[in-house]
């Protein structure tokens, strides 16, 4: 039986690859324009069949928390590195705890998904 179970699991893995979102604890930085504070992240795509990824900003309690960025969703070709900037209020520089990418999936014609995965990185910020 163990033997069978082996056998499957052989045949059925498949190998399951994300997208880099570094670093992994970003610092705050006062930035050129008063009352806000920035940082500076890279994001590597490592999918091939993702082109698009959405940023965010949470708090503690994953609540979402108001920042500004050149682009909120961006593309990023495959095996592309891409600089991504966040702008955070100092008003909510103190309750901002993750900044988050999330890659998105493209809807093909007739509603099927060549990859039906969607992942989602989070960068905790030093605080």
């Amino acid at each position: 039986m163990y033997r069978f179970v082996i056998l499957l699991v052989l045949f059925f893995t498949s190998a399951a690859h994300g997208h880099q979102f570094t670093p992994a604890y970003p610092e705050l930085r006062t930035s050129w324009m008063p009352g806000v504070w920035m940082t500076e992240l890279k994001l590597f795509n490592k999918r091939e069949e993702i082109s698009y990824y959405e940023f965010s900003v949470f708090d503690k309690e994953w609540n979402a928390i108001k920042f500004a960025t050149p682009q909120r969703v961006q593309k990023i070709p495959y095996l592309v590195t891409e600089n991504i900037e966040i702008y955070i209020k100092d008003e909510d520089v103190e309750k901002a705890l993750y900044i988050c990418s999330t890659s998105k999936l493209l809807k093909s014609k007739g509603g099927n998904f060549g990859q039906a995965i969607s992942s989602r990185i989070c960068s905790k910020i030093k605080k």
